[in-house]
């Protein structure tokens, strides 16, 4: 259920977070001599977990304590439709580079347009100890937002990382916009003007046109500039099934499970990929859930093998069955990337995600 909570997870962020009066009002960048300013060579990093250690090296050659030299840096867009409810988010980090991130998992061409059980292929623990790991690093596994250990997640990871402030980053592409994002030290991330809670306003999305992320000057000697053009896909909208009036929660798509599943929408020309998944509770003690990971040509059939093992309960009035209901769910999760690049950046992305969270509303025989 690890995608499941993670994206309810953002949702609940930006339902429950208290957001200041700023916290969705941009400041446009009026020019460009006004996004980089001179004072910024002044701006001191905030407070980190790893004050009163020995000071990080700032010259040309510095390197972290794996011996890795460079800085990480990422930027995603996250745009959420869940049940006809939108939520848009715009957040960055830079910490100094790890091991781990140039060992980051790729998408490889032969896992698209496959279908597994479960949301995910199975895992395998990429560690059993500390022995299995660099030096600097721990064997840890990976917790779901209740802070529960998800099984054989277990991988090497170096503690204690502390995302940086490097002065301030320029986005471009937004409408309206070029906008400012500078470190908050709140949450310790970029955000829009540096304030808020992450979220932005959706109409501030531009869909189908290239993006750019500057950066010029910034603080540390060995961290002198990035750069990233990337374009943003089309708006993620699906158009076969149509979504359809009579769900418990609005709009609904019907789903016969006793055929193969077609999906058409608007797709990215290939370009980038997007996972399918499907959940399907009979009861609550019994979910199943199917996961196609997919070209994102703007169509695709979840074969009749799987769909055929979706058994969605509910379908009355009962509390019990609004429950049902709600866990029976479609989510079509968009992911773009690019790469970002500059003098000191050893690993750079900026990605988009495009996620449309709709219930099901059941037609064939369960």
């Amino acid at each position: 259920m690890k995608k499941i909570w993670l994206v309810l997870t953002i949702v609940c962020v930006f339902v429950l977070s208290s957001c200041g009066g700023d916290s969705k009002t941009p400041t446009k960048v009026e020019e460009e001599t006004e996004n980089m300013p001179e004072e910024a060579e002044d701006v001191q990093p905030a407070p980190s977990p790893n004050d009163g250690a020995p000071e990080e090296p700032t010259n040309s050659n510095a390197e972290s304590d794996s011996g890795i030299p460079g800085y990480t840096v990422e930027f995603n867009i996250i745009d959420i439709d869940m049940m006809g409810q939108g939520q848009s988010m715009a957040i960055g980090y830079f910490m100094k580079t790890a091991r781990e991130d140039l060992e980051e998992d790729e998408v490889e061409d032969v896992t698209l347009d496959t279908c597994v059980m479960g949301e995910s292929s199975p895992r395998v623990p990429k560690c059993l100890s500390k022995a299995d790991c660099a030096p600097e690093q721990e064997c840890v596994p990976e917790t779901d937002s209740n802070g529960n250990v998800i099984e054989n997640s277990e991988h090497c990871e170096t503690p204690n990382r502390a995302s940086l402030d490097v002065g301030p980053v320029e986005i471009a592409g937004f409408n309206g916009g070029p906008y400012p994002f500078a470190y908050e030290p709140g949450d310790q991330v970029y955000k829009m003007n540096g304030t808020g809670d992450g979220s932005i306003d959706r109409s501030l999305i531009a869909y189908g046109v290239d993006y750019t992320i500057r950066g010029e000057n910034m603080i540390p000697d060995d961290l002198n500039s990035l750069s990233a053009t990337f374009r943003m896909p089309p708006m993620l909208q699906l158009i076969e099934p149509a979504a359809t009036e009579g769900g418990t929660f609005g709009a609904a798509i019907a789903i016969d499970n006793s055929k193969p599943l077609k999906f058409v929408w608007e797709g990215n020309g290939g370009q980038g990929y997007i996972d399918i998944t499907i959940t399907a509770a009979q009861s609550l003690a019994n979910t199943v859930s199917v996961t196609c990971k997919v070209i994102d040509d703007g169509e695709f059939t979840v074969p009749e093998e799987f769909a055929s093992q979706l058994v969605f309960g509910g379908g009355g009035d009962g509390m019990m069955d609004q429950m049902l209901a709600m866990m029976n769910m479609i989510i079509f999760d968009r992911h773009t990337e690019s790469p970002i690049t500059g003098d000191g950046i050893s690993v750079g992305r900026v990605s988009s995600e495009q996620l449309i969270m709709v219930n099901v509303l059941p037609t064939g025989s369960n």
